[in-house]
């Protein structure tokens, strides 16, 4: 078992965006809050409350967070099989696409604010945002250092568009 030193710095980049987005998740990440109302220098009410990101299809952006991140942990400490796609392009998609649904999820829902009073995003989402994106560079990073292949590009350098030049002259 490799140690930490041993491991691939965006590799341990990945990883440790998995375990911050896992650790964010549990964070305040929508809620409200009131102050309430002073009369005649008496304070009365206030209240405040969140939610995690564990609800609607958020859940699903974690689980996207989550899985890129354990790909590169299961690549790191085992051996994977082989497959059509590279490991990072794979981290990357997965860990993208979950960053998006739980962006998407937070701004999806009502946020107002006002005298007193505001409902939206709280601090724990951007955390949450933040670990996201990070592990989508990390991957990207990795691929790009590994050399990796994507779909679309698996038989090397494009050729240049255009026609093809000109034979030269017989002498």
């Amino acid at each position: 078992m490799p140690g930490v030193q041993d491991i691939n710095r965006n590799d341990l980049g990945v990883m440790g965006a998995g375990v911050l987005a896992f650790i964010a998740s549990f964070l305040p990440y929508y809620g409200y809050s009131f102050k309430g109302v002073t009369v005649a220098g008496q304070h009365f009410g206030g209240s405040s409350a969140s939610v995690t990101a564990w609800h609607s299809y958020a859940i699903l952006g974690l689980f996207l967070i989550f899985a890129g991140a354990i790909i590169i942990a299961v690549r790191t400490f085992a051996t994977m099989p082989t497959m059509p796609v590279g490991v990072h392009v794979l981290a990357a998609g997965l860990a993208a696409l979950g960053t998006f649904l739980v962006i998407l999820r937070a701004y999806t829902a009502p946020s107002a604010s006002g005298p007193g009073g505001s409902v939206g995003v709280r601090w724990g989402a951007y955390i949450l945002f933040v670990a996201g994106i990070a592990e989508v560079v990390f991957a990207l990073l990795g691929m790009r250092e590994s050399g990796e292949k994507v779909a679309w590009n698996s038989s090397g350098p494009a050729a240049p568009a255009g026609p093809p030049p000109a034979a030269p002259p017989p002498a």
